[in-house]
């Protein structure tokens, strides 16, 4: 399908390439939500299945250009250790990676050196990088599984001794559900005060089947239209621009850099989560930021709208503006229940986790449904910078801004 036809059915139809959507089988098997959290969410007109715009039902996944059936294969020898360096250059697609029978050890993200870190899958969003050392002992083959987030496909390869050989290709595991934590409205440990909720301490949240802290129950019979869904003006936070683009604005966006991401939490071995991560060699700049700037990540999902604080690309005049050199805190908000892989040109930011000094460093960052992120950003590269959504479909429908970084004596004129 080509990809102005593919954007086309976007605007046209939400959902329309999600063929997992929930069943009457599934609500009596239990594999799906309960009666109750089904007429909650469809009184919001949201669906939680919807975890990924574009899926395997038009997509093939590929590794190198090769499909799942080519079985493109690296070789190696018994006892060495193998760096593979992951990309992501999807257009659409967040994968979830491992090689079962093979632990990974993390040494880069994004192009840059971290502490190494053992782990056995990680979730690579579109654009980001990580270096992986594997050590297959073994005189056999394994498979490297790519798993799409929302688990309509795989992408796989073959890690092997010899040409010809394959290793057991894992089925797709069981499709995520997105939560009330994913719509920014983790009510775990909240006093709930507005018209018709119910007492936080009758309604203790708890870990829900796909393993995220969720509290669906709590939610059941709520009065939405008793919750400040607005957006107000405070320091440094300019005011969402509230239109037919900003479908709703999440109240409880909580900081998510620990979580494991959509389909991963009840697995049960490691996963990667950002927090693991440490930068290798001490961070170029240490200073603390001398100012603040909070964006909000918009949209509305069933018009296929994207923006940032609710105004497209289309829609901006003025670029987002860095006097050289600066060193700023960025906070990303985001208020979909999509994730939204943030990407800047020409810079590297550290993400506000692990020991000062040695952040990691990354140029792109996942900023999970209902989540937000800080880094902070020192805008070392004079020119007009690319700052984006890398979701193509996401930056094509406005998600998309220009930075520019001008010299202090041009930032006053």
């Amino acid at each position: 399908m080509h990809p102005h036809q593919i954007f086309a059915r976007l605007k046209q139809q939400p959902g329309v390439f999600n063929f997992q959507r929930e069943t009457v089988e599934g609500l009596v098997h239990g594999r799906d939500q309960s009666l109750q959290d089904r007429q909650m969410w469809a009184g919001m007109r949201m669906d939680p299945t919807d975890v990924s715009d574009v899926t395997g039902s038009i997509y093939t996944y590929l590794i190198n250009g090769h499909g799942p059936r080519d079985n493109w294969t690296a070789l190696f020898r018994p006892g060495e250790r193998v760096r593979l360096r992951f990309i992501n250059a999807s257009a659409m697609t967040i994968f979830n990676v491992r090689v079962p029978g093979l632990a990974l050890t993390i040494v880069q993200a994004d192009g840059q050196n971290v502490k190494p870190v053992e782990t056995d899958e990680f979730q690579i969003s579109i654009a980001e990088t990580f270096d992986v050392i594997v050590t297959p002992r073994e005189d056999r083959a394994y498979t490297l599984v790519a798993e799409a987030v929302d688990r309509s496909g795989m992408a796989r390869a073959t890690l092997a001794p010899r040409a010809g050989m394959s290793a057991d290709v894992p089925p797709l595991r069981a499709r995520p559900l997105a939560t009330m934590r994913d719509m920014g409205m983790d009510m775990s440990g909240a006093s709930m005060s507005w018209p018709g909720a119910a007492s936080s301490d009758t309604h203790a949240a708890a870990p829900s089947e796909h393993g995220a802290s969720q509290s669906s129950s709590s939610m059941a019979g709520m009065d939405m239209g008793g919750m400040d869904m607005s957006m107000r003006n405070h320091d440094n936070a300019p005011q969402v621009v509230m239109g037919p683009g900003v479908q709703m604005i999440a109240p409880m966006a909580v900081d998510r850099l620990g979580d494991r991401g959509q389909g991963l939490e009840d697995v049960d071995h490691r996963v990667l989560v950002y927090t693991d991560l440490e930068a290798l060699d001490p961070n170029p700049d240490t200073r603390a930021p001398s100012r603040s700037l909070e964006l909000h990540l918009t949209g509305n999902m069933e018009r296929f709208m994207w923006s940032f604080d609710g105004q497209r690309f289309s829609e901006i005049v003025a670029p987002i503006p860095f006097r050289r050199d600066e060193r700023v805190r960025v906070t990303l908000v985001n208020d979909s229940m999509m994730s939204h892989p943030i990407h800047i040109h020409g810079h590297f930011f550290e993400l506000l986790t692990g020991p000062p000094g040695r952040r990691p460093r990354k140029h792109t960052v996942n900023v999970l449904p209902g989540g937000k992120v800080s880094f902070d950003l020192t805008a070392n590269a004079p020119g007009d910078w690319a700052f984006h959504c890398h979701m193509l479909y996401h930056m094509h429908a406005g998600m998309f801004r220009v930075v520019t970084v001008r010299p202090l004596e041009e930032a006053h004129t």
